[in-house]
């Protein structure tokens, strides 16, 4: 007998299902939260479930995940430009740093 695997969201605090076939690095939606992605990870031997944002690259508008313990000023490249990742009022933007 399969047993549903639910797992805490760390948006709302309810235990959400996890669909099969999702493993550590995956990213899920919650039922209960709007405009947020989970990735499920492993720590400490425990599957646990951290909260991503959506961050839009400013040259060519498509979303792209950020987990929200990455640290700000990380600079990463998309669309063959390099950006800064800020963060102001909770929430991470993207700013061209004039390379790539």
């Amino acid at each position: 007998m399969n047993e549903e695997r639910r797992l805490l969201c760390p948006g709302c605090g309810k235990m959400i299902p996890v669909p099969a076939g999702v493993g550590p690095g995956d990213l899920i939606d919650c039922p209960y939260c709007a405009g947020i992605k989970l990735r499920l990870v492993v720590e400490d031997g425990k599957e646990v479930l951290r909260l991503v944002q959506m961050v839009t690259c400013p040259a060519c508008g498509e979303r792209f995940p950020f987990d929200d313990d990455t640290p700000e000023g990380t600079f990463v490249e998309l669309c063959g430009v390099e950006f800064k990742l800020t963060r102001e009022f909770g929430a991470f933007a993207l700013e061209a740093t004039g390379r790539g």
